[in-house]
C-alpha cells in the first residue's frame, strides 16, 4: 500500500510512522523548506506512564515538497482546519488520482470543503484520540523530536463509507494502533465542540490552567453553546459535560498524564490558535444563522480578540 501523508507536523509524523510499521510505504508532502530531513528521517518518542519514552525512527520513503508521482492507495490529510481552505486542493486532487481521501479536521464545516474537490463517498474522518506534540517540554525525552501517548484503552474513531473507511481502519490495525468503524455523523465535531471553547478560555487566560479551574463555567458554557450548533445538524446529537466534571477531568489529567499538561496545552495551541478563532467563528455564525444561543462563544472570542489588540 503506497499513502502519501500532507503534513509533517505532531500527528502527521505519528499516523505515517505507525502507518509505515503496519507495511505500508509512507511519503510526505510539506511545505517548501521542509523536505531537508527527508534523507535522515526523524525521531519519534512513544511516552509511557511506566518507564522512560521508547525511540522510535521514522523513515519516509521520500520527502518533497511537491506532490510526488502516484499511483497512491490514500491521501492523508494530516494539516489544520485553517490550512484546508487553502486553494491547493484541486491540484492534490488531480495529481493523486482515485485516492481514499482521510481527513483528522475536526472544523463544523471541514467535510463540505472537502465535499468540492473530492466526491464524498471517498472522504473517510479519523477522529484523534492521542497526544502529540514537539518535544521535549521539560526533561521528558532526551533529544529533540516528536513525543506521543496512545491512552490506554483509546480507540481511533474512523468514519466513512464501509469500504473506505474499512480499509482505513485496517491499515491503523496493523501499524499497531486500535481504531473501529463509527457510524456516529460528527464524532469529531462533537469532540471539538466540548474541547476548543476550553482551550479558548486557557488562552484568554494567559494559558494559566489553575486560573481557568477556578472559572471554569463560562468555558463549558460556550462548549455547550458550540455542542448544540453541531447538534442542529444533519443526524447531529448534544453532548453536555458539567462543570463538575470538566474540572475534575483538568486536575485529573495534570496527575495521569506522563508529559507535563499545562506546558503541552500551550505549546500545542499556539501554533494552531487561528484554528481554535476559525471554528469560534464558525459556530457563532451557524447558531445565529439558526437562531441558537451564542453568548458565552462571542464573549469567548472577544476576549481573544481583546488580547490580540495592541
Amino acid at each position: 500500500m503506497r499513502i502519501l501523508v500532507v503534513g509533517d507536523g505532531a500527528l502527521g509524523q505519528v499516523f505515517g510512522l505507525r502507518l509505515g510499521l503496519g507495511g505500508a510505504t509512507v511519503n510526505y508532502l510539506v511545505k517548501p523548506g521542509r523536505t531537508e530531513r527527508g534523507d535522515t528521517g526523524r525521531t519519534l518518542y512513544r511516552l509511557r506512564r511506566f518507564g522512560g519514552p521508547v525511540a522510535e525512527p521514522l523513515r519516509p520513503a521520500g520527502v518533497a515538497a511537491e506532490t510526488p508521482d502516484g499511483p497512491w492507495d490514500m491521501v492523508w490529510l494530516c494539516v489544520s482546519s485553517t490550512a484546508l481552505r487553502g486553494s491547493w486542493l484541486p491540484g492534490l486532487r488531480d495529481a493523486v488520482g482515485d485516492a481514499t481521501v482521510v481527513t483528522i479536521g475536526q472544523d463544523l464545516h471541514d467535510r463540505a470543503v472537502l465535499q468540492r474537490v473530492w466526491p464524498a463517498g471517498r472522504i473517510v474522518q479519523v477522529v484523534p484520540s492521542l497526544f502529540a506534540y514537539s518535544a521535549p517540554l521539560t526533561d521528558e525525552v532526551p533529544a529533540p523530536g516528536i513525543a506521543y501517548w496512545v491512552p490506554p484503552g483509546s480507540a481511533l474513531a474512523v468514519l466513512g463509507d464501509p469500504d473506505w473507511a474499512g480499509a482505513v481502519v485496517d491499515a491503523l490495525r496493523a501499524g499497531g494502533l486500535r481504531a473501529r468503524r463509527s457510524t456516529r455523523a460528527g464524532t469529531g465535531e462533537r469532540v471539538a465542540a466540548l474541547m476548543v471553547p476550553g482551550i479558548a478560555a486557557l488562552e484568554a487566560a494567559g494559558w494559566s490552567l489553575p486560573a481557568l479551574l477556578a472559572d471554569i463555567g463560562p468555558a463549558v458554557e460556550a462548549g455547550a453553546e458550540a455542542s448544540a450548533v453541531v447538534a442542529a445538524q444533519p443526524r447531529g446529537r448534544r453532548v453536555r459535560v458539567p462543570k463538575w466534571v470538566a474540572r475534575g477531568a483538568l486536575r485529573l489529567s495534570r496527575v495521569l498524564l506522563p508529559f507535563d499538561l499545562d506546558r503541552y496545552l500551550e505549546a500545542h495551541f499556539t501554533k494552531v490558535a487561528d484554528q481554535t478563532r476559525l471554528m469560534l467563528d464558525g459556530w457563532i455564525a451557524e447558531g445565529e444563522t439558526r437562531g441558537l444561543p451564542v453568548i458565552r462563544l462571542r464573549e469567548l472570542r472577544d476576549r481573544l480578540s481583546a488580547r490580540e489588540t495592541p
